[in-house]
Formats: C-alpha cells, structure tokens, sequence
C-alpha cells in the first residue's frame, strides 16, 4: 500500500481523467488551489504533510463519503491527524469564501451539491441543531456546522468553476 505521500503524487501524475473522478476538479485547477493555500494560509498539521495531502484527504471524505477511520487507513495517517487535516481544510476553504467574491456565472449550490457525497451522508447531530456528523463509521466521526460546510464547499465550487482549464 501507497504511503499517503506517495498516494498524493501518484494521483497527481497519474491519469487526468481518474484525476478528475477522485477530486472533481482538473489537476491544473488542484494545483492553482494548493498554490492560493500555500499562499494565503499557514499550516497548521504540525505534521511533514503536504497540502496537496491535506486536500485530497479532504476531498477523499467530501466527495467519497470516506469514513476518517477508512482515509486513515488509506492515506497512511491516524485518525487524529485526518480530523485534524480535514478541519484545517475547512479552515482554508472558510478564509478562502471570505476573500474570494463568488462569481455570478459560479452555479448554484442546489446544482453542485450532487458531487460532494458527504452531504448525502450527513447525520444529524443529536446534540445541536444546524450541525451534523462527518466522515462517521460506526459512532466515529466529527460533527460540523451544516452551514459551515455548504459555505466551504461553495467557496471550493466557485474557485473550480473560476479556474477549471
């Protein structure tokens, strides 16, 4: 099995099309994306993971609906560091809606949702309303904001829609 490093280059330099089905965005669009969170953003991991890693963990559990127990299997890392990259990524995402205007010809969230699965997975929280759980496996999981994540996702569909080749 692939170190999630590796893993992260393999996806990268591998086949555009499988690209693009893991990540739902070209790899041109991938890296401009890493590029603007390296540059507006400072990690916050603690950890040797790059962010190309971090994003794709992050889209690995939003676009698949993977279980953080199943990415850190997959990816190489314990559960405790996916949570942690997979809040940092929400973190970028929020700093990145908060200075990137959406553009006018962005489509809706209603007709972009379908692609991020983790929203047809989505528990609600019994604890707090407006939150629900993520990336949950058998009782696991992290609860988010439902609007926090809507916002996050939006911000990530408008910056695709703005740079996609």
């Amino acid at each position: 099995m692939l170190s999630g490093a590796a893993r992260a280059k393999d996806l990268l330099n591998g086949v555009p099309n499988r690209f693009y089905d893991f990540s739902r965005m070209d790899q041109f669009t991938f890296v401009q994306l890493a590029d603007w969170c390296i540059e507006n953003v400072q990690s916050t991991t603690g950890e040797d993971v790059s962010i190309e890693e971090c994003l794709l963990i992050f889209l690995d559990i939003v676009g698949h609906g993977t279980s953080f127990k199943s990415a850190a299997q997959t990816w190489g890392h314990n559960e405790e560091l996916i949570k942690k990259i997979f809040l940092q990524v929400i973190e970028v995402l929020r700093v990145l809606r908060e200075q990137d205007e959406l553009s006018p010809t962005c489509p809706t969230f209603s007709m972009t949702k379908n692609k991020w699965r983790v929203l047809k997975t989505w528990r609600p929280s019994r604890k707090a309303e407006g939150y629900a759980r993520v990336g949950e496996d058998v009782g696991d999981g992290l609860e988010v904001k439902q609007e926090e994540m809507i916002e996050v996702l939006t911000a990530l569909n408008n910056f695709i829609h703005e740079h996609k080749e």
